[in-house]
């Protein structure tokens, strides 16, 4: 019984310095003025032993004066540990922060603008990356390029202009053959990223040779537009995220492929979307398989039965029975300037979601898929911005089934060169309106606000379809907040510790936006997720019960858009 007794107090001593170490500490603000030093320059310089960034730093970029400096990017983002830039819109000129390649000696310039190294989080918020560079040449790089596995991207009111990738890889994030990623993409514009060659880039695309493998945890999409975009945005074939929720999206005028080419979606929400001239190049009819397996091209979202092999690999529970899949009170449309070159060219009709015969409706074979109220309906934008649209789309798809490898054209709309005075400073100032903030809730020229007054309460929570942001009066003001940093982020050491077999874990949120928590165990394998939603500012509890587990430590992981925190605990039956 002593010897217990001193064990036990041995083990609360190491648990109380571990607690003082872990508690997360204010942040550490390091400011980045665009007019003396590169992006990349402080990022990639401010580290510790082993190449980790310092914990909690949070980079802030801002313009202060009456002129908007771009902020240039000369190498990629290549330190370890989990990063948080965050931009505060200019006080005076009331835009954010914009990032853009810089010019090397040898007139070359960045490929990628992060390559994070594996285990890592990057939180991006109020900033601005383009692909354009000052001499308005386009970089055909990608935005993220992963070194390693488990990673998790939080975006929040970011806008990524030009990027357009390279033509073998096109997606924006190069999640190939990585595993166990997440995206938590929140009230950003992905705009204008759309390759000479139809299709690319795509958004990500999630998929991993390895058939224990996860390629992607949780994908969730909230509030973004995809304007003239050139691909899917998550394609993986056979292999689905875990989790996929995707609403209130608004996808404009885009390429190829659709929304989605995730065959075996397994538990999803996609829901009071908007998708107007999605896919618009449809593809050829030689490419479906309308009679069998896996290949679904005529369908914005294409779902199939699940494989022998997903059915029996161990990595997830799979069942045709089990899958849940809600594709709800959607609206989706095509204008007629491009369904003509349908028929021109012998390409797919293309239709909401392409499924094999009964998925929708067989609800003993899967009783939890419900395909419903996904209705062909024009909102109603912006009739010239609609003809505009269309009328550039139109000649892209006759060039994607002729000439577009030697004339390449992209449909880009209102693009927005950067200016460079006679001084040689880089600005941001055209077509940006001031007041981007209030009327838009984008710092970009075109406006997706549409006429239905229907469809502008017709989302299951009241509110419109499609991205909110073009609605900003249904936006809460701390949802629209960019300007402020984190007041208070804080993990509190669960209680009580060591627990048999419940205990309760303390959090406090300084901002609304995506939160995960979850469970570890000693070898890095996650065992729960007790927490994985949207929440509110201030303070959150929540009770984790282990009966399932064994003795032993494990680790507890809070995730937002702020900053990833981690504490140990110890489960003593």
């Amino acid at each position: 019984m002593r010897q217990m007794l001193i064990s036990m107090s041995l083990v609360m001593l190491l648990l109380l310095s571990f607690s003082s170490l872990m508690i997360a500490a204010a942040p550490d603000t390091i400011r980045i003025w665009a007019s003396t030093v590169s992006f990349d320059a402080v990022i990639n310089s401010d580290t510790i032993a082993g190449g980790y960034v310092k914990p909690n730093t949070v980079f802030l970029l801002q313009n202060t004066g009456s002129k908007d400096t771009s902020f240039l990017s000369y190498a990629p983002i290549t330190v370890k540990g989990n990063i948080t830039v965050i931009g505060k819109v200019n006080p005076v000129t009331g835009k954010p922060p914009v990032i853009m390649p810089g010019i090397r000696q040898d007139n070359s310039s960045i490929g990628d603008y992060f390559e994070p190294q594996g285990n890592d989080t990057l939180t991006l918020k109020g900033l601005y990356f383009v692909g354009t560079r000052a001499d308005s040449a386009s970089n055909t790089g990608r935005f993220v390029v992963p070194v390693g596995d488990y990673h998790v991207f939080y975006f929040d009111h970011c806008v990524l202009e030009n990027i357009v990738g390279p033509q073998a890889t096109p997606n924006l994030f190069d999640t190939w053959a990585h595993a166990h990623c997440s995206f938590y993409i929140t009230n950003c514009e992905f705009r204008n990223s759309v390759h000479d060659s139809p299709g690319n880039p795509g958004f990500a695309w999630t998929e991993t040779g390895d058939p224990i493998a996860v390629p992607c945890d949780t994908a969730i999409f909230r509030n973004n537009t995809f304007f003239c975009f050139g691909g899917l945005v998550l394609g993986g074939g056979s292999r689905a995220p875990i989790y996929l929720d995707f609403e209130h999206n608004t996808m404009y005028n885009t390429v190829q492929q659709g929304i989605f080419q995730l065959y075996n979606m397994n538990n999803a929400v996609v829901r009071n979307n908007v998708f107007w001239n999605v896919g618009s190049t449809s593809q050829p009819t030689s490419w479906g398989n309308p009679a069998g397996s896996g290949k679904w091209f005529s369908g914005l979202i294409t779902l199939d039965t699940l494989s022998d092999t997903l059915l029996t690999t161990p990595f997830m529970p799979l069942t045709e029975a089990g899958r849940s899949i809600n594709i709800t009170n959607n609206v989706y449309c095509w204008p007629p300037q491009d369904t003509v070159k349908w028929n021109t060219y012998s390409c797919q009709t293309m239709v909401f979601v392409s499924a094999i015969p009964g998925m929708g409706t067989d609800k003993v074979k899967w009783p939890l898929i419900n395909i419903a109220n996904n209705d062909s309906t024009d909102p109603g934008f912006n009739p010239a911005l609609d003809t505009l649209a269309a009328d550039a789309m139109a000649p892209l798809i006759d060039l994607s089934f002729t000439l577009y490898s030697a004339n390449g054209y992209r449909p880009y709309l209102y693009k927005m060169p950067p200016i460079t005075d006679p001084a040689g400073v880089i600005s941001w100032e055209a077509g940006i309106p001031s007041n981007w903030a209030t009327t838009q809730g984008y710092p970009v020229p075109e406006n997706l606000r549409y006429s239905s007054t229907t469809l502008a309460a017709a989302g299951t929570d009241g509110k419109a379809l499609g991205d909110l942001n073009w609605f900003p009066e249904q936006i809460t003001a701390v949802s629209k907040t960019l300007n402020s940093l984190p007041a208070k982020f804080e993990l509190s050491q669960n209680y009580p510790n060591p627990f048999n077999p419940s205990t309760k874990i303390s959090y406090t949120l300084a901002a609304q936006g995506m939160t995960r928590l979850s469970v570890f165990d000693i070898l890095g394998r996650e065992v729960a997720v007790l927490v994985n939603e949207v929440q509110n500012v201030g303070s959150h509890n929540v009770t984790f019960t282990a009966n399932n587990l064994s003795s032993g430590v494990y680790f507890y992981k809070l995730m937002s858009s702020e900053t990833t925190t981690t504490l140990k605990m110890i489960l003593m039956k």
